[in-house]
Formats: C-alpha cells, structure tokens, sequence
C-alpha cells in the first residue's frame, strides 16, 4: 500500500486496469442485481436498495472512465501537459470535474432522494433571528475563502466541493486523506490542480502543514481552500479516541470541551491556524450540515438508502483580521465556532425528530 502511496507511476498502472476490471465486473453483474432486487423491492416497504446501489456503482465507474478520457484530452492540448499550470488549462479542468460531479449529484438525487436544502448564510455576530433573513451565499466578492467544514456521512466531501463549484462559483482547493489517490480520477485531476494530502505520521503531518500554508498563501478571489478541521469523518468510536488522546496529553481543558460536543469531533488547530496566518486577504466560511451523518457504518448505509430527509446546510463567514492573535485567545476562538456548529447540528435533527414524530 506504501508503495502505491508513494509513487505515481505504480500506482497508475495498477489502478486504472482494476477501475477497468470493476467497470465489467459490474456492468455484468448489473442486470441480474437489479431484476432480483426490483422483485423483492415489490414487496411492502420493499425499497430496491441493491438495484439503486448497482446503478449508481455502474454509473460512477462510467464516470470515472469517461473523466479519464476527458483528462487525458486536456493533457493532450495543454502540449502534452507542459503547458497545464496555465490558468486556462486549470480552469478547463474545473469544468470537468464541475460538470463529473454535477452529473453524479443528479443520478444520486433520483436513485437515493439526495436534496440539499438551499444553504443560508449567516454573517458573524448575527443573531439566531437573522438566519432567514441572510443572503443564500457567502457576501465575499473578491475574497478568497477559507472554508472550515465539519467532515460526516457518505460523499459529504464530494458535495462540498460541488457546491464550491456549482453554488458559490469559486476553485476549490482541496486538503484530504492520501488514501484517496487511490481512485484514478481523483488522483489525476487533482494532481494538476492545488491539493494537500494528508498521510499519516509526524513528518506527514508537518509537511501537510507547510503545504496547506502555501495553498493559502497563495489563493486567488475566485479560490475557496476546503479544509476539514476534524481530520476524518465523525463517528462515535472516532469521538472516543479523540477524547482519549486529549486525556492522555494531559489537555484537561480541551478533554472538557470536547466532551461537550456531541456531533462534532474536536477541531485540530494546526492546520486551520496555519491556512488563517498564511491568507490574511481571506474571508472564513464555517460549513455545518446534517442529513448524512446518521450512515456511519455499511448497515447504516444499506438501512438509511433511499434518503428520507434533506441534507440541510448552514454557514458563516468571518473575516480572517477578526481572528484573535493571541494563541489561547485564537484556540477558545475555535472552539466556540465548532461549539456552535455542534448545537446547529442538534438543534436541526430535534427539529427533524418532532416534525416526523
């Protein structure tokens, strides 16, 4: 797995013949999974969730393969990709991956009910009052952003970006786990576009660091950095584990506050302090969804497909010079923003519970 890590021309040529072994293994699996799974989704509740799963599987592949081709044509008329940190060239490739991801949005909307609730601004130091009354997007024009999103559910990283791409109309620049090199697509494209990945060990951890610095330094007023300040999606083991290790550092104080949060995982600073410091230009956007995060577990997936709620979506902005520079004073900052996140969180999913109940 190191090694398939580490370097790129291995790890192409294993990958992308097993993305191709997968395309037909499905596609020939297609048709029998789905007359088996429409017959038992005729019973009462029956829900067809197998022919659903098969379907989008099928079409993601075929995305995949089809976003290949499409990027290897980009690299062809970037002259054979020295010319493909052009800005035109990067920009040819943002469409790609905003019209593959768009694609997948609409086929994910009609086989699992996926919805997005219009997101609602809401300004810092607003009152609770104001929600409905704020703009639908972030009032940034010609700032960058630095987005801080809590990190739960299936494909929540995926929506994201899309809605960096579709909604709010900016470039994102993506820090995530190194393990997703590993899909082809991912790996390709985002190699010719700003990233950070983010591996696992104490040098990879401070390189990831000078990296996402740069990648904020360096941002534009059509960029967005997306950064997830949580490290890994939520779940309750991880939520334990990160408790844990704050007690056995001895951090009494913030094993104290992240016992509080009951959606959220603590936020890790290093990163988050590093993009503010490097990008006093930019404005921070503060990301809270739910809808995904109850599908913590592949039966959890399996039980809560088709999608019987909305992912609803909130956000604020802070302008970055408002960042206390004081480093207690800066962390407290944090995690009253990631506390306020967490009871968004429950405030919504109560609202939920008594509408359905």
């Amino acid at each position: 797995m190191r090694l398939l890590l580490r370097h790129t021309p291995l790890r192409r040529v294993v990958t992308i013949p097993v993305l191709l072994v997968l395309v037909v293994l499905w596609v020939a699996l297609l048709i029998p999974v789905v007359v088996v799974s429409s017959v038992i989704g005729l019973r009462p509740g029956g829900r067809a969730r197998a022919a659903r799963i098969a379907i989008f599987v099928v079409i993601y592949l075929v995305a995949e393969v089809v976003g290949l081709l499409c990027a290897g044509w980009l690299w062809i008329r970037a002259a054979f990709g020295r010319r493909i940190g052009a800005q035109r060239h990067q920009d040819a490739h943002y469409v790609l991956l905003g019209r593959l991801l768009d694609r997948l949005y609409q086929v994910g909307s009609a086989l699992f009910a996926l919805q997005i609730d219009p997101p609602r601004s809401v300004v810092a130091g607003s009152g609770a009052g104001d929600d409905d009354a704020a703009p639908p997007l972030p009032p940034t024009p010609g700032r960058p952003l630095l987005v801080l999103s809590r990190h739960a559910g299936p494909g929540d990283s995926f929506l994201l970006v899309y809605a960096l791409l579709a909604l709010v109309h900016r470039r994102p620049r993506i820090v995530l786990k190194q393990t997703l090199v590993l899909d082809p697509l991912v790996d390709v494209v985002l190699s010719r576009l700003p990233h950070c990945y983010i591996g696992r060990g104490e040098a990879e951890g401070d390189r990831a660091i000078s990296e996402i610095r740069e990648l904020s330094r360096t941002t534009g007023p059509a960029d967005a950095l997306l950064v997830f300040p949580e490290g890994g999606n939520f779940t309750w083991q991880r939520r334990i584990r990160a408790i844990a290790s704050l007690r056995r550092r001895g951090l009494m104080r913030a094993t104290a506050r992240a016992q509080r949060l009951r959606n959220v995982l603590p936020p890790q600073p290093a990163g988050v302090f590093a993009a503010i410091d490097a990008a006093p230009h930019a404005d921070l956007v503060f990301v809270a969804h739910t809808g995904l995060d109850h599908m913590q577990s592949v039966g959890q997936v399996w039980r809560g497909l088709p999608l019987t709620r909305t992912v609803e979506v909130t956000w604020w902005t802070v302008p970055t010079e408002r960042v206390p520079s004081e480093e207690d004073a800066r962390h407290r900052w944090l995690d009253d923003n990631w506390s306020r996140i967490d009871a968004w969180i429950t405030q919504s999913q109560d609202a939920d519970w008594v509408e359905s109940s």
